[in-house]
């Protein structure tokens, strides 16, 4: 079987392609991709992807977005059934219990601190026990749902303007990256 080689740019395509899933847990967009590459244009990203298929590397969907697979082993994936033990915090006090909490080492992002926070109260539509995965990014995005503390209590604040969140002198726990409800 004859080996197939890539261009220096084909394999940083793919190889961003790899990782970008690997750490968020779905395909990019062309437009990242393009970003991520270093390319101008959303066509030279088609032209690369079309490569990249036709030589087997990714399969790709017409139907719908994001809809890129890599195709064999992703090396840049952490194996999906190992867990990290996260740091598991009462919402009550925000002291460290002795307990851990096991989460999906494949869903833990890149490079920021996390752990977890168990509910001991309701919080706005997130029942009591609800443990919330919290992370601590050097910055905060548009639509990201903050954990705060506000005057002894919790609270949620969603970011929709990064200028008021600045102005706005919160204490800012972390941003909430997944609620998972224990029953």
């Amino acid at each position: 079987m004859k080996e197939i080689k890539l261009t220096k740019k084909q394999e940083k395509v793919l190889n961003y392609i790899k990782e970008y899933t690997a750490e968020h847990g779905f395909p990019p967009a062309v437009r990242e991709i393009a970003k991520g590459v270093g390319l101008n244009s959303p066509s030279s990203v088609h032209s690369h992807i079309k490569r990249l298929e036709r030589d087997g590397f990714i399969k790709k969907t017409n139907s719908k977005f994001r809809t890129i697979e890599v195709v064999g082993i992703n090396e840049f994936k952490t194996d999906e059934t190992k867990a990290i033990k996260l740091k598991l915090f009462q919402s009550n006090n925000l002291k460290q219990t002795k307990e851990t909490f096991d989460f999906p080492a494949s869903r833990v992002p890149k490079n920021v601190e996390i752990f977890a926070i168990k509910l001991n109260q309701d919080l706005k539509n997130i029942s009591k026990e609800s443990i919330l995965i919290i992370t601590v990014p050097k910055s905060y995005d548009k639509y990201d749902t903050l954990l705060i503390y506000n005057n002894d209590n919790l609270d949620l604040y969603s970011v929709i303007d990064k200028e008021k969140l600045q102005n706005d002198n919160l204490n800012i726990i972390g941003k909430i990256i997944e609620i998972t409800v224990v029953l």
